[in-house]
């Protein structure tokens, strides 16, 4: 950097490695702020030649009362309730929301973090989906909050956020009650392979030994993907007793499908979905489903991050986890099947 550029505290935000916010308040000695990092800001700013100005004794973040929420597709259903639970949150602290969809692209999910300035935004609740290799190290250099709400995904130590998850795979739960209810020839319907892994990874665990003529990987999470997988189990010699479908939606489709090909839910196949969405109970019949928590941890997530806003604070990150549930519903009861076709 030449002599004649002036030095910003964003310069030193950067070489520190902070955000704006942690070197304004080490600037002014103020609270929220660990000795470490203070010393750490101290030391850019002493390497950078950085000299506050008379305002900065007393400089506060502009704050513009809006937070972003950033999700991976609006078209699952269970994003609707995600959004209302972080919407009515934040209007009872005073803050509006900005939604961002990333459709679930990688690239999209880095750039909404490289340029989350231009959002003008206090701070962010993340949803990912793609979690490229480079986004946990966007993440810890963000000049605001950023609250994540992980499913499916096991997540590298060291995030500087505050991470909403659930404490099990939720596959693990599909798979133990289709076990209990005596099915043995067990498929598995979802996205690709790498999205939402876990989900994917519980069934390969459950199986041990997979068949590969039963699993069956669409392009996204929608009732297309499940009438697809209900093509594609349809036409196999022998087919599955029960279906592992990777969300509520690939369940809602794999179940209509198969009415219309004449093959019985659940007396030939059970079908058990994850997300527990509204639509499971107007079904026909009703899909099992388990239930991801999505009012309770987007609310949560949605608190923690309004509480590191209001107290500017770069204390401890928190990784709170919720116990996923099991809904048992018409898709999946126990009973006496018919031989297969």
């Amino acid at each position: 950097m030449s002599k004649e550029q002036k030095i910003t505290i964003k310069d030193v935000a950067e070489r520190a490695g902070v955000g704006i916010a942690t070197v304004s308040r080490a600037i002014n000695n103020a609270e929220g702020i660990s000795s470490a990092t203070r010393d750490k800001v101290m030391r850019a700013i002493e390497e950078l030649g950085f000299v506050p100005n008379t305002s900065a004794q007393s400089l506060k973040i502009r704050q513009t009362h809006q937070i972003a929420l950033v999700v991976p597709d609006i078209r699952n259903a269970i994003i609707p309730e995600i959004s209302w639970s972080v919407e009515q949150t934040a209007k009872q602290h005073g803050y509006h929301i900005v939604q961002i969809n990333t459709a679930g692209n990688a690239r999209t999910e880095l750039e909404t973090i490289r340029n989350i300035k231009k959002l003008h935004v206090d701070g962010l609740i993340f949803m990912p989906l793609a979690y490229p290799k480079t986004l946990p190290a966007l993440i810890n250099k963000a000049p605001i909050p950023i609250s994540i709400i992980n499913y499916g995904k096991k997540l590298e130590p060291g995030i500087q956020a505050d991470i909403v998850s659930l404490s099990q795979p939720e596959g693990k739960l599909v798979m133990e009650h289709l076990f209990k209810i005596g099915r043995t020839r067990i498929a598995y319907a979802g996205a690709p392979k790498d999205i939402i892994e876990e989900r994917y990874r519980a069934y390969e665990q459950a199986v041990g030994h997979v068949d590969i003529s039963l699993v069956y990987f669409g392009e996204d999470f929608s009732l297309a993907t499940g009438a697809s997988a209900a093509d594609y189990f349809y036409g196999l010699t022998h087919m599955p007793d029960a279906v592992y479908a990777i969300n509520d939606m690939v369940a809602i489709g794999l179940v209509n499908r198969f009415k219309e090909l004449g093959v019985r839910v659940p007396e030939d196949v059970a079908v058990v979905g994850v997300d527990n969405n509204q639509w499971t109970t107007v079904s026909s019949p009703q899909i099992s489903s388990v239930s991801i928590m999505g009012e309770e941890v987007s609310r949560l997530a949605t608190e923690l991050l309004l509480k590191r806003i209001r107290e500017m604070s770069t204390a401890d990150y928190e990784h709170i986890q919720f116990e996923p549930r099991l809904i048992v519903r018409q898709s999946s009861v126990a009973m006496i099947r018919s031989s297969s076709r």
